[in-house]
C-alpha cells in the first residue's frame, strides 16, 4: 500500500532463481485502507487481485502491518479446505472498533468466522489468545506459544497457507512500525521448518515494515528490513518448490 519496499525489489526477488513471474501491484490510488479496510476499498483490492490467475499462491508482500488484513483476502480465493498458520506478536484476532470494518487487528477472526474452507488455525508468537488448545513449540530450546483453533494441523493431505508478520522478530533482525518480540531469523526458519514439515505450502504473506515517513526510517533500518524479507522469501521458496 505504501510500498515501503525498495525500488528495484522485485529483481532482487527475481535473481533468488524461485520465481521469474514477480510484480508489484500498486494500490496507493485506493483511499480507505491504512490499518481499517472500507467496503469499497475491499471491492476494489479484490476485483484487481481477480485479474491475477491463482492470487492466493506463491509468496505476498503486503507492505508494513498496517496491511496485515490483506492475508485474508488472500486466502479468500483457496476454494480447498486449508489450514491457516499466523507467525505474528499480536493475536490480530480483535474485535474492530468500528463495527464490521475489518482491520489489521482482526482479520484472523473474520478469516475463522466467516471462512468455510479453513480447517484449522494455528496461532504462533508471543500471543494472548483465548478459544483455542494452547500448545508450545520448541524453537533451539526455546518454548514458542501457540494456539490451535479447529482440528490442528497434522493431517498432510491439507495444504497450509503462512501468513508471517516481521513484529514477530527482534530489533536486531527488522525494524517496524508496531512493538516486536524477541525471535531472531534463525528461531523462525526452525518453527516454518516445524510447521510446514511434509505439507503442501498453498500460499505465503509476508508484512512488517515502517513507511518513509516513520522518523526510524534510515538506511540500517532500510537495510535489515530488506535483509529480513530476503531470507524468509528464500525459506519461503526453497520450502514450496520442495514440495
Amino acid at each position: 500500500m505504501n510500498e515501503t519496499y525498495p525500488e528495484g525489489f522485485e529483481e532482487m526477488i527475481r535473481q533468488e532463481g524461485f520465481s521469474k513471474d514477480v510484480q508489484r501491484i500498486s494500490m496507493r490510488d485506493i483511499s480507505g485502507t491504512d490499518m481499517y479496510l472500507s467496503d469499497e476499498a475491499r471491492d476494489e483490492i479484490i476485483k484487481r487481485l481477480d485479474k491475477i490467475r491463482d492470487p492466493e499462491q506463491g509468496i505476498h508482500y503486503i507492505d508494513s502491518g498496517n496491511y496485515h488484513y490483506l492475508s485474508g483476502i488472500f486466502t479468500s480465493f483457496i476454494k480447498v479446505k486449508y489450514d491457516l498458520v499466523l507467525i505474528d506478536h499480536h493475536t490480530d484476532m480483535q474485535e474492530t472498533a468500528f463495527g464490521n470494518i475489518l482491520s489489521c487487528g482482526s482479520w484472523a477472526s473474520e478469516v475463522i468466522e466467516k471462512d468455510e474452507n479453513v480447517r484449522s488455525f494455528l496461532l504462533c508468537g508471543p500471543v494472548n489468545a483465548e478459544g483455542g488448545t494452547h500448545a508450545d513449540m520448541d524453537v533451539s530450546g526455546k518454548n514458542v506459544t501457540c494456539m490451535i483453533f479447529g482440528e490442528g494441523n497434522t493431517d498432510p493431505d491439507i495444504p497450509v497457507y503462512i501468513s508471517v508478520d516481521k513484529d514477530v522478530l527482534c530489533e536486531d533482525e527488522c525494524v517496524t512500525n508496531w512493538d516486536q518480540g524477541e525471535m531472531t531469523l534463525s528461531e523462525l526458519s526452525i518453527l516454518i521448518k516445524k510447521i510446514a514439515n511434509g505439507r503442501k505450502v498453498i500460499g505465503a504473506d509476508i508484512c512488517g515494515g515502517i513507511s518513509g515517513s516513520d522518523p526510524r526510517k534510515n538506511f540500517e533500518a532500510s537495510e535489515k528490513n530488506t535483509a529480513s524479507d530476503l531470507y524468509i522469501y528464500r525459506l519461503l521458496g526453497k520450502i514450496m518448490s520442495e514440495a
